[in-house]
């Protein structure tokens, strides 16, 4: 499972915020959270967000420069396979089905043309 799955809404704030900027300080991340808490309570998150291992820091001149220990992307498969066996029995179709039957988003045309190359692409590759 995905180490992001563990995280509190704040520090998953915190984490879009980092990996929206690449790298970020302390007031890069207080100026992307909606009603941000002081720097201090920042920092003690930070500081939690680096012993579950999720961010590293260095020093930049004064500041320290946070970023993600791991990409954005497989983060991301890690997390949504486990929303599609928490949510989906395991099924990735009923997911998809899901999706695609949602009155709240719908795909442009583009999107589901892309959609159907991944399918062909998947298949060529024996999946």
């Amino acid at each position: 499972m995905s180490q992001h799955a563990n995280l509190s809404r704040r520090e998953r704030q915190i984490m879009d915020s980092i990996y929206a900027r690449g790298e970020a300080t302390v007031l890069d991340i207080q100026n992307d959270l909606p009603n941000a808490p002081t720097p201090t309570a920042i920092r003690t998150m930070l500081r939690i967000l680096m012993e579950k291992s999720v961010v590293r820091r260095h020093k930049a001149g004064r500041e320290f420069v946070y970023s993600p220990t791991s990409a954005r992307r497989p983060e991301g498969a890690k997390a949504l396979k486990h929303v599609i066996q928490t949510f989906f029995e395991g099924s990735f179709k009923q997911a998809l089905a899901a999706q695609l039957a949602s009155e709240d988003e719908t795909l442009t045309d583009d999107e589901l043309r892309d959609m159907v190359k991944l399918i062909k692409a998947a298949r060529a590759k024996g999946n």
